[in-house]
């Protein structure tokens, strides 16, 4: 369930088109000419670059690094 008021206060995108359209860039990606991805690398690998272009990155590893020391 989504909080909208909490959402658009942090300026968070709450419509379908944003989601519709990484879906489809993540999952090109993936498909690209040339690549064969078994199920866990292709997982894992779309993983990785979800974080990098919701720029998330730097959070999620300084968060992991943080939980595990």
């Amino acid at each position: 369930m989504i909080r909208y008021p909490e959402f658009r206060r942090r300026g968070w995108r709450i419509g379908s088109g944003p989601t519709e359209s990484e879906c489809k860039t993540t999952t090109h990606r993936a498909k690209g000419r040339g690549r064969g991805w078994d199920g866990d690398n292709a997982e894992a690998m779309m993983a990785l670059a979800c974080l990098d272009d919701s720029r998330m990155w730097h959070t999620y590893w300084t968060t992991l690094w943080t939980a595990r020391n």
